[in-house]
């Protein structure tokens, strides 16, 4: 197996509550992997944790050439795995003060140092890729909740970044917006790009994922094909949590 991502007894705790209790993880190139489990058991704090919203307690992370332990990281290490991840939040996490456009090209001018028109031409790239060409000067506040995901996403896209994080990003939405934001998902799934998936869309993540990941109590319980995880469980935990949701 080649890791292009490794992950190595990754520990997080808030106060004396121990989220993360001693993950180890390998992505390899391409490799589109769905975590699934209950509330509260770590799912999104292991995703902010691989680009530092969350500081890890202990642990490390590789990505590429680029290694961070969580006892000594510098703030030059962080910035390398960041210009690595793009994260796709539940809630959009958008500006309100800037449009569709500025919200893409602000992470290529401050994190990439890319001039001002380089990064313009690379978002309205992105926005006709996503299908909204026509509302690069709308502000979030004019759009419906699925553009302003694919907006999200779109300046995840941008970065061209190892890795994709998406921390359940349909939860927010309306019903009528799901599809769509699904949809360009999939489509960013078939170009092999390599990606961490939060998902409680049971079925989406058995179409999408390579892997799937089944997390109870801080820890990776059970791992392995949709085929397998979904079809077969091996662990009385995994079973339990897919008869409930059904």
């Amino acid at each position: 197996m080649t890791c292009q991502i490794e992950i190595t007894g990754l520990v997080k705790r808030f106060g004396d509550n121990t989220v993360l209790n001693g993950i180890d993880l390998c992505l390899e190139p391409g490799e589109r992997v769905a975590i699934i489990g209950p509330s509260g058991t770590g799912k999104s704090t292991l995703l902010r944790c691989l680009n530092w919203l969350d500081t890890p307690d202990q642990g490390t992370i590789r990505m590429g050439d680029v290694t961070v332990d969580a006892a000594r990281a510098t703030k030059a290490q962080i910035l390398g795995l960041r210009r690595r991840t793009g994260f796709v939040f539940q809630n959009y996490a958008l500006f309100a003060n800037k449009t569709a456009r500025g919200n893409i090209t602000e992470g290529l001018t401050m994190v990439r140092g890319w001039s001002a028109d380089k990064a313009r031409a690379k978002a309205d790239d992105i926005l006709t890729q996503i299908g909204l060409a026509d509302r690069g000067d709308s502000f979030p506040a004019a759009m419906s909740g699925g553009q302003q995901q694919r907006v999200g996403i779109g300046r995840a896209m941008a970065l061209d970044a190892d890795l994709m994080l998406f921390d359940e990003p349909t939860s927010a939405l309306d019903p009528e917006w799901v599809g769509e934001v699904l949809d360009l998902i999939r489509r960013i799934a078939d170009g092999r790009q390599t990606m961490l998936i939060v998902t409680h869309e049971m079925q989406f993540a058995r179409e999408i994922a390579d892997r799937i990941i089944f997390m109870e109590g801080g820890r990776i319980v059970e791992q392995g094909p949709p085929t397998q995880v979904f079809g077969n469980p091996q662990d009385d935990r995994t079973r339990s949590f897919l008869r409930r949701v059904g």
